[in-house]
């Protein structure tokens, strides 16, 4: 079944709140519809990250519409931020 990019974020944003107890905000969810990416400080995720990485190791890539990448800083190499990136399809901005 193809989902539309609400029914995703609608399940990303679902996903985020039973696994992790993380509840995006309108604006968070606005910004994942529009770009497929959501930028989060480490002071956003740090409560979570526990849950979101059993999670994401424990679910099948197939099998999940979101995930969360770690960035570091290439100057330093120390943490920089994290991105939630979801699986949307561009033509389908609209829906």
């Amino acid at each position: 079944m193809i989902k539309n990019n609400s029914e995703i974020i609608a399940e990303t944003d679902e996903d985020l709140q039973l696994q992790a107890g993380l509840q995006l905000s309108s604006a968070e969810r606005q910004c994942l519809l529009q770009n497929g990416m959501l930028f989060m400080d480490l002071q956003r995720v740090k409560p979570y990250l526990a849950a979101i990485r059993c999670y994401l190791q424990d679910t099948q890539p197939a099998e999940r519409v979101w995930t969360l990448f770690k960035v570091q800083d290439v100057a330093d190499n120390q943490l920089s931020h994290y991105i939630l990136s979801v699986a949307i399809n561009p033509q389908n901005q609209g829906e």
